[in-house]
């Protein structure tokens, strides 16, 4: 396949993300994990310190990437800040990822918000194939 782009964000479903990012890799491909913290400047992140955001995400992914190292699996990590659907969706361009998967919903701000909407947006606007998981 190539190179596999997969959003977590330490929820249930982005974990089931990860696990179909990974049943679909082959020897030779990668995987990317990507991690957003939406920006403060979006309303309902406006109360949450950037800096207590950022560590958080960091820490989540951190802990993915070593269980992943833990089963033999190499896989990059890259965390962003911003809306979370464009930085999904610029990371996919970017890397020019030959497939790109994400949770139907996942948690940000601890469980308050859902992220359906980001979801549906990477799947309308992305130009490559799109995997949502539920």
């Amino acid at each position: 396949m190539g190179e596999i782009l997969v959003a977590y964000d330490g929820s249930e479903t982005a974990k089931k993300a990860v696990d179909h990012a990974l049943n679909l890799m082959k020897p030779e491909d990668k995987l990317v994990v990507i991690t957003v913290v939406p920006s403060a400047t979006i309303k309902e992140f406006a109360d949450i310190e950037p800096e207590v955001s950022l560590f958080r995400a960091r820490e989540s992914l951190n802990e993915l990437l070593s269980e992943l190292e833990r089963k033999g699996i190499v896989a990059e990590g890259v965390l962003r800040e911003g809306d979370i659907a464009d930085e999904i969706l610029k990371m996919g361009f970017e890397r020019d990822c030959d497939l790109m998967v994400v949770g139907h919903k996942g948690i940000s701000k601890i469980g308050r918000f859902q992220l359906g909407s980001v979801a549906d947006k990477v799947a309308r606007y992305a130009n490559r194939p799109v995997l949502i998981v539920r």
